[in-house]
């Protein structure tokens, strides 16, 4: 048996401790959900801020020039112009605005005055003709709203573009967008690496701007953002765990309980088994003596064999009383209360125990607190009350042969307290004490027969009678039943 429950314990916390692995690889994979989204988003953000602000520069660092000699009939032009833009450090964009006749491009609704031609010349390199749609858009839609003058230079550095100015307009656009925290932007040269900030560094992706230049965004203590947005999933997965190990460990106790029942149930059978067996045996045996062996032609002993007979069957009845009463106090209280004096109940029940305590060397007292004893209750069930409560005291003394009855009045109730120094009840065993059929295993006390319905009987009748009972026990030291009352 205890194999078998140390197999049940082993698969139950395996399945607790399997689903605890697969909860936090979900939380796991939750969290990077999140983290990635997050990055996504602020990625997008971050790149349409620098964008927005690079196009916004590009117009307002227009400036006027006139430079000569430039080609008329391509869009552009590869040759030197160093002699003819100043030579600094910058690169620059010469943008040129010319009128297009009517003739050539066929188009008689529009006025030639609204019509036309965006010539860029750029020194160095050829620039691909998609990266200048991206680049010159805003210019090309804001061409109209230029000064007079048909040419332009764009100059670009290091310091037009403002990392500050970027990340304070970033950090307004995370605020718009509901995120509590602010970035930090940091930039790089185009060919250069950027040095590592650690794992618990958040990096955005970097955005390349003219001359040569990147600028990245990361996010530095945005842990907790993440753990607020993940205690929801948390909640549920630790309410599931909790409820499936409670569940477990429920049917794991109920498993055990039903275990300890059996075992209860069959000591109960063999007890009853035993106690039924030995009286019919031996009125088998006097029937038997009277009939074949001469006993009922000797008068004494014919009377001495039919007492045995008359006391074996009391015992018969009394068993088959135990047992009935149990089932009817628990479904049929119809009986009659009366006003009786607890006291007066009590000191009739001690006197028919007085000899057996006598016999057995007890040490006995009695102590009463009080003048007003009277209760509201049946004589005959009170008497099995307090007869219960004694003779469990006598029957499980075994070293200490002690008892003391208490009887004390309170306010609104009686208390009697039945002390003995017994061998106790096992703390595992007293919530079940007063159920039908519940015995406490004894291995070392084989001559105390009974069948669990005592206490059982002693709780139903108390329950009737709105009163409580209660428990207090060591194993080894004793136990103290406290009964309650009302007083009237």
């Amino acid at each position: 048996m205890q194999n078998k429950n140390g197999l049940y314990l082993a698969l139950m916390a395996t399945s607790i401790v399997v689903l605890l692995v697969l909860q936090l690889f979900w939380l796991r994979s939750v969290y990077r959900d999140y983290r990635t989204n997050f990055r996504q988003e602020t990625s997008l953000l971050f790149k349409n801020t620098v964008t927005g602000m690079l196009d916004s520069m590009m117009v307002k660092g227009l400036s006027p020039a006139i430079i000569q000699n430039f080609p008329s009939d391509s869009l552009f032009w590869q040759g030197q112009m160093e002699s003819n833009i100043p030579g600094d450090s910058v690169k620059a964009i010469q943008i040129e605005v010319h009128g297009i006749s009517q003739n050539s491009i066929k188009m008689e609704s529009l006025h030639p005055d609204s019509i036309q031609q965006i010539r860029v010349i750029t020194r160095g390199k050829p620039i691909d003709i998609d990266s200048l749609k991206k680049t010159l858009r805003p210019m090309m839609q804001k061409i109209d709203t230029l000064p007079a003058t048909n040419r332009f230079i764009f100059r670009i550095n290091e310091e037009t573009i403002d990392i500050e100015t970027i990340n304070h307009k970033f950090n307004q656009i995370l605020e718009e967008n509901g995120y509590p925290f602010n970035s930090k932007i940091r930039k790089a040269l185009r060919f250069d690496d950027f040095d590592s900030l650690g794992n618990h560094v958040l990096i955005l992706d970097e955005i390349p701007i003219p001359p040569g230049l990147r600028v990245q965004a990361y996010f530095e203590g945005i842990e907790g953002y993440f753990l607020k947005k993940m205690l929801p999933p948390i909640l549920f997965a630790v309410t599931v765990l909790a409820f499936i190990s409670f569940s477990l460990i429920m049917m794991f106790r109920n498993m055990l309980k039903q275990q300890q029942l059996n075992l209860i149930k069959n000591d109960i059978i063999s007890n009853i088994t035993h106690e039924l067996k030995t009286p019919i045996t031996t009125l088998s045996v006097v029937l038997e003596s009277l009939q074949n062996f001469g006993a009922n032609e000797n008068p004494a002993t014919k009377e001495e064999y039919i007492q045995i007979a008359k006391n074996e069957l009391k015992r018969l009845t009394s068993l088959t009383d135990n047992i009935l009463k149990s089932s009817v106090l628990g479904s049929n209280q119809s009986e009659a209360l009366t006003k009786l004096d607890l006291s007066n109940l009590l000191v009739e029940n001690l006197n028919t125990l007085k000899p057996i305590l006598d016999s057995k060397g007890f040490e006995f007292s009695l102590v009463e607190k009080g003048t007003n004893f009277n209760v509201q209750g049946n004589a005959e069930q009170l008497s099995l009350v307090i007869f219960n409560l004694l003779d469990n005291a006598i029957k499980y003394s075994k070293d200490r042969l002690f008892i003391k009855v208490t009887l004390v009045e309170d306010a609104k109730f009686l208390l009697l307290k039945v002390e003995d120094k017994g061998i106790g009840i096992p703390e595992s065993y007293q919530k079940d004490i007063f159920e039908k059929f519940i015995r406490v295993p004894q291995q070392d006390i084989h001559d105390v027969k009974g069948y669990g319905l005592g206490l059982a009987q002693v709780a139903e009748i108390i329950k009737f009678h709105k009163g409580k009972i209660l428990l207090e026990s060591q194993p080894g030291k004793g136990s103290v039943f406290i009964v309650q009352l009302p007083k009237v």
